[in-house]
Formats: C-alpha cells, sequence, structure tokens
C-alpha cells in the first residue's frame, strides 16, 4: 500500500484506512498517517543547514517519496516545506525514486546541471541513479554526521537557533 501512495495510486485517505484495517479493529483511520507522525523529531541541524544554504544563494529541492500531503502534510508539520525552491513529491508525479526519471525531474525543475547539485537520501538504494546523472550523493545515516558532511561539501555551517 506504501508504494502505491508514494506514486498517486492511492491517496492518503485511502492508505489510512486500509492500513487502519490491516491493523485491527481497534485502530482508528481517521488521520492516522499524521497520528504515526506526531513522534517523528524535526531535523533541527538539517533545516538551519538548509536555511544556511539558502542565504548563501543554493537553490534547494525536496525530492520526495510520499506519505501523502492530505489531509496529513508531514512536511509543512517538520517545518520544512518553505526551505525549498522546488517540491517533487512522487505521489505528485506519478514516479518514485530511484527512478532516474524522478531525478531528471527535479534537474529540470531546479534548473541547474546535475554536477551542480548534492542529493541526500537516507536509502542507499536511491543514491546511484543521482550519481549515474552525475549528482553528488551523499547517505544520509545520522543527522550530525549528514550535516558534518554537508557543511563541508556546500561551505556552509549549520547554526541552530535557540
Amino acid at each position: 500500500m506504501y508504494a502505491a501512495l508514494e506514486v498517486g495510486e492511492i491517496d492518503q485517505t485511502e492508505w489510512n484506512r486500509r492500513t487502519a484495517a490491516l491493523l485491527g479493529t481497534q485502530v482508528a483511520p481517521d488521520n492516522l498517517m499524521g497520528r504515526a507522525w506526531a513522534a517523528v523529531p524535526p531535523a533541527r541541524r538539517m533545516a538551519a543547514l538548509a536555511r544556511a544554504a539558502k542565504s548563501a544563494g543554493y537553490r534547494l529541492a525536496l525530492l520526495s517519496n510520499s506519505f501523502g500531503t492530505d489531509p496529513f502534510n508531514p512536511y509543512e508539520h517538520t517545518g520544512v516545506w518553505g526551505l525549498f525552491d522546488v517540491h517533487v513529491i512522487s505521489e505528485q508525479v506519478r514516479m518514485a525514486k530511484p527512478d532516474p526519471a524522478i531525478y531528471e525531474l527535479t534537474l529540470e525543475r531546479l534548473g541547474l546541471p546535475a554536477r551542480a547539485c548534492v542529493f541526500v537520501d537516507d536509502h542507499p538504494r536511491n543514491l546511484p541513479p543521482a550519481e549515474a546523472l552525475g549528482i553528488t550523493t551523499v547517505l544520509a545515516t545520522d543527522e550530525a554526521a549528514t550535516v558534518a558532511e554537508l557543511e563541508v561539501l556546500l561551505g556552509v555551517s549549520a547554526t541552530l537557533s535557540v
């Protein structure tokens, strides 16, 4: 069902309903995705890095295999939606990582050549298609290590606000 949600074959409301049914009668389908995301902490250092990169003149794209965006938008919930110049959400474009076409679409929307871009993902299988296009890739392992690697690559510093 998640694969169907990723590419827009079902919407989040349908995913909530079907997943709740699989989990049993005591799980209500109302905002199931939102309830699942309630315990996910925001990646504050990564967001600080995105703000620093944007201030330094970088264009940023959110390329994400979708969790759905309606009725619950996890990207807005975590406070990252507004950090990006371009949003490529698999559900909306009807393709998902690691399909090379979704990386090509992201480059097109950014208006940048692959060699000028860095792609960060927490799933190793999503990196090779980006690398094949000439995009520098970073495997996100933990937030601190990933931010440190990106700070060096981008020449910016992630400063947390209090």
